[in-house]
C-alpha cells in the first residue's frame, strides 16, 4: 500500500521555514553534486574515476583475465578473490579493500546519503543539524505525543515495560547513538527497499513506544497527524564514518563495476538489490545537509501491522 500525504486528511501543518532550501525529488533534477562529493546512483559520475583510482593494481590484463575466467562468486564484502587475480596476474600482493577505502578517502571529500523522518519543523534540522538516536529524548516525545501521565499509574507502567521491551539503551540493538542514512534515497521510498516507514511515521523507535502504549492504529494514526514526511539530504564528511563503513562501500563499488564487465552493460545501483544503508555514531552538523523534500508517494510496509 502507498501513502500519499498530500491527500491524507491527517496530514499536519508545518511550521513556517527553510522553504527554500527545499530540492528535486528526483536526482536527474538536481545540480549535480561537486566534484569531490561522491553520489552512489549516479553510477556515470564516479566509474571512471574509480577505475583510474586503482589502475596501478587493476590493470588491463587483471581485467582481461576476470572476464575470461571470472570467479564463481563476486563478493562484495571479501575481496580475496580480486586480490588473489591480482596477484596471479601482476605478481603483487595487495589487500585491494584496505587500499581501496584509504585512496577513496582521498578521491572525495565527503558521501552524499539521504537521512528520512517526518516533522513539521524543518527549523530544528537546519539549526542543529541531524542527532543520533538519544532514547531519553524520544521518550520525552512519546510522552507528550501520547499523552502519558506519570501521575496515572497504569499509564505509567505501560510506558515503562514499552520501553524495557524495546531495550532502545542495549548498544548491540543497533539504536542508541546511532544516526541512519541511505545512500540509494529510493529504497527509503520505493517498495524495493521496504522502509518508507521512517517517512510515514518518522522515528522508528517512537513508533515502537506509540503501538505499545497506544495501540497499533492510534499510533499511526497520531503520527501521521505530524507534519509531513521529510527527507533530508547531506553530504557527510568521509572523516566522520567508520572505516568500515568505507571499506563495504568500496566492495560494493568494486563489486559494480567488475560485474559490468562481464555482462558489458552500464549497471543501475538504483535497480539493484545491493543495499546501501549506513549508520553514524556522531550527530552531522546543519552545514552538511544539502536540502529536503517530502515525498509525494511512499510505500508503507506497515500497512498491514
Amino acid at each position: 500500500m502507498y501513502y500519499q500525504w498530500s491527500s491524507c486528511n491527517l496530514a499536519g501543518r508545518m511550521l513556517p521555514g527553510c522553504e527554500d532550501r527545499e530540492i528535486a525529488e528526483q536526482l536527474t533534477d538536481r545540480p549535480l553534486q561537486p566534484s569531490d562529493v561522491f553520489c552512489f546512483p549516479l553510477v556515470c559520475s564516479w566509474r571512471a574515476r574509480i577505475w583510474n583510482l586503482f589502475d596501478d593494481f587493476i590493470t588491463d590484463e587483471v581485467k582481461t583475465e576476470f572476464v575470461q575466467n571470472p570467479p564463481e562468486y563476486i563478493f562484495s564484502d571479501d575481496l580475496s578473490w580480486l586480490d588473489e587475480m591480482i596477484f596471479e596476474v601482476t605478481g603483487r600482493v595487495s589487500n585491494i579493500k584496505e587500499l581501496a577505502a584509504k585512496r577513496f578517502g582521498r578521491e572525495f571529500r565527503a558521501f552524499r546519503a539521504a537521512h528520512a523522518t517526518r516533522t513539521n519543523d524543518l527549523a530544528l534540522f537546519y539549526e542543529r543539524g541531524l542527532r543520533f538516536l538519544r532514547p531519553e529524548e524520544i521518550e520525552e516525545k512519546a510522552r507528550a505525543i501520547f499523552n502519558v501521565a506519570q501521575s496515572e499509574p497504569a499509564a505509567e507502567k505501560r510506558f515503562q515495560m514499552a520501553i524495557d521491551e524495546i531495550q532502545a539503551r542495549d548498544k548491540s540493538g543497533g539504536r542508541n547513538g546511532r544516526l541512519y542514512f541511505c545512500a540509494n534515497e529510493r529504497s527509503l521510498i520505493d517498495r524495493s527497499g521496504g522502509s518508507g516507514h521512517y517517512l510515514i511515521y518518522g522515528s522508528e523507535y517512537l513508533y515502537c513506544i506509540g503501538i505499545r502504549v497506544a495501540g497499533t492504529w492510534n499510533a499511526k494514526k497520531t503520527l501521521k497527524a505530524i507534519g509531513r514526511p521529510t527527507m533530508f539530504v547531506c553530504d557527510i564528511p568521509i572523516e566522520m564514518m567508520r572505516s568500515s563503513t568505507v571499506e563495504e562501500f568500496v566492495g560494493i563499488i568494486l563489486g559494480c563495476l567488475f560485474r559490468e564487465l562481464l555482462s558489458g552493460q552500464e549497471s543501475d545501483v538504483l535497480n539493484s538489490s545491493v543495499g546501501s544503508a549506513l549508520s553514524l555514531a556522531v550527530d552531522v552538523p546543519a552545514e552538511c545537509i544539502v536540502g529536503h523534500y517530502h515525498p509525494a508517494m511512499i510505500y508503507d510496509p506497515f500497512w498491514s501491522a
